[in-house]
């Protein structure tokens, strides 16, 4: 099976695309009348920003983090699927979650939107974390 800077190429493919579907899950399932209450988004908010092109970037950003992810779990030798979620979850905490809430903190990003979008990062950095640990 091909690399890609050393990680399987079909290990970075499961895993964006189940960070991908989480979100789906997250944000257009379980989350989504939360969601387009505190940001103030109603029906044609998709239509008016691009919904397309917000889904394509959303999903490069996944693929980006989700390779980034495998990276760092191969450079720390991340050998088994605990150590690989523990330092997925490392990574989620003193990154991700941090840098996401520059927006709560610094914005007029509502919390209760700011702490859904850290559970969905913990998970899934989690999930990625434990996915990487069977591939690579």
């Amino acid at each position: 099976m091909p690399r890609i800077f050393g990680l399987s190429l079909l290990g970075w493919i499961v895993t964006s695309i189940a960070f991908f579907l989480l979100g789906y899950l997250f944000f257009g399932v379980i989350f989504l009348d939360n969601m387009t209450e505190l940001m103030g988004y109603d029906e044609n908010t998709a239509m008016n920003f691009g919904f397309g092109s917000q889904l394509t970037l959303g999903f490069v950003n996944v693929a980006v983090t989700s390779l980034g992810l495998g990276l760092l779990l191969k450079w720390l030798k991340a050998e088994d699927m605990v150590t690989a979620i523990k330092y997925g979850l490392f990574a989620a905490l003193v990154f991700a979650i941090t840098t996401e809430a520059y927006a709560w903190v610094y914005g007029n990003f509502p919390i209760e939107m700011a702490i859904i979008d850290g559970v969905y990062i913990l998970i899934g950095y989690s999930m990625v974390a434990a996915i990487w640990s069977i591939f690579d």
